[in-house]
């Protein structure tokens, strides 16, 4: 997907993490195509623009889902969350609960029930794996940190990596494999040179 992004900041990686889940996953091909303007936004509703525009019109946060049910379907900050929690646990049929609200609540804010049930399918749909972006942000953040450091600092990277599995044989091995790949040699224990975890010692 990152491939494909091509991301240029750090709100691009937050949106990746937020993506890459069952659900909104389904919404990672329009993303990249609008992202990179080979498609142009549409939304549901043109209420939905000042929602959606900085995603491009999918449905990526928690927040957003949030935002939506308040200011299209009148709900309070309470009951937006309520729902949102709702969703979170994948509680199918407290959300089929809260429906008819939102259809009522939009259509006293003259959305049309068609649009209305489309618009609750999409997040219902979305919803049961959905990040909320602060989650996603934090994540976003050390991604881009530790990328910054395999790239740069891939010899410390690595030490550093292997000494945080020390016990785990499995994930050793995986990491020496990976090691290898950037022709970094993993050094058998020597008793003049070896730290009490991996370390760098010359190249």
């Amino acid at each position: 997907m990152l491939s494909q992004l091509k991301p240029e900041s750090l709100d691009d990686i937050i949106a990746t993490i937020a993506l890459y889940r069952p659900g909104p996953m389904d919404s990672i091909p329009k993303y990249i195509e609008r992202r990179h303007k080979r498609e142009t936004p549409t939304y549901l509703h043109s209420a939905l623009e000042g929602i959606l525009s900085s995603t491009y019109g999918c449905i990526v946060y928690q927040e957003q889902v949030m935002q939506i049910v308040r200011e299209l379907g009148g709900f309070s900050f309470g009951h937006a969350d309520l729902l949102r929690r709702a969703m979170s646990k994948k509680k199918a049929d407290a959300m089929e609960a809260e429906r008819g609200k939102f259809i009522e609540g939009c259509g006293e804010n003259g959305i049309p029930e068609e649009t209305a049930n489309a618009l609750f399918d999409e997040m219902a749909g979305f919803a049961s794996y959905a990040f909320n972006k602060s989650h996603a942000a934090a994540y976003a953040v050390i991604s881009y940190r530790t990328a910054y450091l395999k790239a740069h600092y891939t010899k410390y990277y690595m030490a550093a990596l292997l000494s945080s599995v020390l016990g785990n044989f499995e994930k050793t091995a995986e990491y020496i494999s990976e090691s290898a790949k950037y022709g970094i040699a993993v050094l058998p224990p020597n008793i003049n040179e070896s730290k009490v975890s991996f370390a760098v010692v010359g190249d």
